[in-house]
């Protein structure tokens, strides 16, 4: 039988059964349990081009490591770059680690449908170019997004100055983080609204951040949610609306990407990718800048747009393309009444269910009629427009109640049926390599030297505890071979080997059991001290990355952690385990005196140790009852705010240290 102590409980063996079968079940979700991609891909007609911007010297220098870049193709490209723009500017914003070439999807869509309208309009599409930087994983740079972004605003109006028509909006698209920067526009103080008069987000998580790694992204987060909700009257001529990726987006999950509700006015709309008419697709957190369905639905909301200027006209623009799509062109004001020409032929139709499939693409095709007699119908209405686009079928539910005078529903059935055509477009990537340089330090640097310390220890303390085991077992052995060999000793001289033995086995215990608990001490200051290294990890990352601009981490997050975390580290890991439990120690002198043994062939002078009888710090009992409550509370608050785990943490690792000093 094994000892009490080490028997697993039966309510720990259920706990650990019932995690160990997630395990497969996870496995089997990822495998096995998705959707597959049913976007279609965006091609360029011709070879993608980004004309550099020259921004000011004073905005270059402020921020070394962005850049603001124009979208062109072809012969549209080289037109551009004497920068004689006509077009509408709409700028796109990168998410996390997001490329500046993300627009190009719009843009090329963009520009193909201004050739069909023979560039009657068209729009200018911008990127900004944030280096890629890991926002999502370190929030103290959102701030110098946002205020790097409200400059490009102005140096892109700038460049249509002298105009005619000259716009003094933007429109902005946003991917995942870069939409929630287009949204921080409005909480700057200089900010201006009416520079922005659109702004739609892609997979952007507007409720809370996925990983709340650090109290600068919640408290982003929090400053951006605030002002929508509380400043909503000055959000009046702002229309906002945000798509989400819908089941295959792994990394946003659509419950983060919808809006909050605006107090006073209605002008922002959430939809998922899925129930987007004609798209009707789940797209993963990449795969919604390039969906062709989804973009498609995009730019035909732009070019219905233009022109909108007031809010209400906005939303209807939006509403018809991303929430119900009648199947047809938009109008702002369709007529109400209509005649109708052609053949007719009235089809009595006497059963309560009937269907007839036929192909319509978006004219119009079901009418009410007001006015006929037997040759046909002489005054119908347009019910077109009640219709909802759905993924094989057009669906009309009318209420006869709201239509008293219509005497007939007149069906338009066109002669003959569609076709689908396919082309294919290759994609050319450019990779730019940048050379390392700068050498800064940050707090991030000085945990992860701590850590190592630790491990050090840890590594050296395993060392000497398997070395004494050793010693002490050789000893022994010995100890009772001097035994049996030794006949010519006394009885007294005896005596005074047994006790000798005694003394030396108990001292060699006594050490042997305080290196064991110092190294238990330091496996545990390892692994609490791990959780604060991994959550603190990717604002190390994010500098690492920045370094060939010589950016420092500002804000650093971990600057007032490192600083307590390393005195109290120093003091712990120079603390054995006897100060650890407590500073009274008693003193016990069995003799002060020197033991002559006499052994064959040699002689062995032994000086007795100081044994010490501990009495354990009441500071103690507290500091080994505060992990649990403080495993409770990382529960319960910590999901929200990853980034105060290390604050429990440290409170625990304070009072341990306390316990070598109180």
């Amino acid at each position: 039988m094994g000892r009490p102590g080490r028997r697993l409980p039966a309510v720990a063996a259920v706990l650990y059964g019932a995690l160990a079968a997630l395990v497969p079940l996870g496995i089997r979700d990822v495998l096995f349990v998705y959707e597959e991609n049913r976007c279609g891909m965006t091609y360029m007609y011709e070879y993608p081009e980004y004309l550099k911007i020259k921004l000011p010297k004073k905005t270059a220098r402020r921020y070394p490591a962005y850049e603001l870049y124009l979208y062109g193709e072809g012969n549209y490209a080289e037109e551009n770059k004497n920068l004689m723009l006509s077009g509408i500017p709409v700028l796109f914003l990168p998410g996390n680690a997001g490329s500046y070439k993300q627009a190009r999807s719009l843009g090329s869509i963009a520009l193909r449908k201004a050739e069909d309208l023979d560039f009657k309009y068209h729009f200018n599409f911008f990127s900004v170019n944030f280096n890629e930087e890991l926002v999502a994983l370190y929030g103290g740079t959102l701030q110098r997004q946002t205020k790097f972004v409200h400059e490009c605003l102005k140096v892109i109006l700038k460049l249509y100055k002298g105009q005619e028509f000259a716009p003094t909006s933007v429109a902005i698209v946003g991917h995942s983080m870069g939409g929630l920067v287009a949204r921080a526009l409005l909480t700057l103080k200089n900010f201006k609204p009416e520079l922005i008069n659109l702004i739609i987000t892609q997979a952007t998580p507007h409720v809370a951040p996925v990983m709340p790694l650090d109290r600068y992204l919640t408290d982003f987060y929090a400053a951006v949610n605030n002002h929508w909700i509380l400043k909503a009257q000055d959000l009046r001529n702002l229309t906002t609306l945000s798509v989400a990726g819908g089941f295959r987006d792994y990394q946003v999950r659509s419950g983060l990407a919808f809006l909050p509700r605006l107090s006073q006015h209605d002008s922002a709309l959430s939809v998922v990718s899925s129930a987007v008419p004609r798209t009707w697709a789940s797209t993963d957190h990449l795969s919604i800048v390039w969906c062709k369905e989804l973009i498609l639905a995009t730019i035909r909301a732009f070019f219905d747009l233009i022109d909108e200027n007031t809010r209400q006209k906005r939303m209807s623009v939006l509403n018809h393309h991303f929430v119900r799509h009648p199947g047809k062109i938009f109008e702002e004001n369709p007529e109400a009444f209509t005649e109708l020409t052609g053949t007719f032929a009235w089809i009595k139709v006497k059963t309560s269910k009937w269907t007839y499939s036929v192909y319509n693409d978006t004219s119009s095709w079901i009418y009410g009629c007001m006015n006929s007699d037997s040759s046909g119908c002489l005054e119908a209405t347009d019910l077109s427009w009640k219709a909802e686009l759905l993924p094989t079928v057009k669906v009309v539910i009318l209420k006869l109640q709201d239509y008293p005078s219509l005497s007939h529903i007149v069906i338009l059935v066109p002669p003959s049926a569609g076709n689908k055509v396919y082309q294919a477009f290759k994609i050319h990537v450019e990779s730019h390599c940048q050379s390392l340089i700068g050498k800064y330090t940050c707090s991030e640097v000085i945990l992860k030297t701590s850590f190592l310390q630790i491990l050090g220890q840890v590594i050296k303390l395993s060392v000497n505890v398997r070395a004494e085991q050793n010693m002490l077992n050789r000893d022994s052995d010995g100890s009772e071979e001097r035994s049996q060999n030794s006949v010519r000793c006394t009885v007294k001289n005896q005596n005074v080997i047994d006790s000798t033995s005694e003394a030396t086995q108990s001292l060699s215990n006594s050490a042997t059991a305080e290196a064991a608990n110092s190294l238990k001490i330091h496996v545990t200051m390892l692994n609490l001290f791990t959780w604060i290294v991994l959550l603190n990890l990717p604002s190390l990352v994010y500098w690492l990355k920045n370094l060939r601009y010589s950016v420092q981490l500002d804000p650093d997050p971990c600057r007032a952690t490192a600083i307590i975390l390393v005195c109290i580290l120093e003091i712990l890991m120079n603390s054995s385990a006897s100060e650890v439990k407590s500073r009274l120690i008693l003193e016990i002198f069995l003799k002060k005196m020197k033991y002559v043994i006499w052994i064959p062939s040699a002689r062995m002078t032994t000086k007795m140790a100081l044994f010490s009888l501990y009495s354990y710090s009441k500071l103690l009992k507290i500091a080994a009852k505060v992990p649990l409550p403080l495993s409770v509370a990382m529960l319960a608050f910590g999901r929200m705010h990853l980034y105060k785990v290390p604050h429990f943490v440290t409170f625990s690792f304070l009072l341990h240290a306390l316990c070598c000093i109180v």
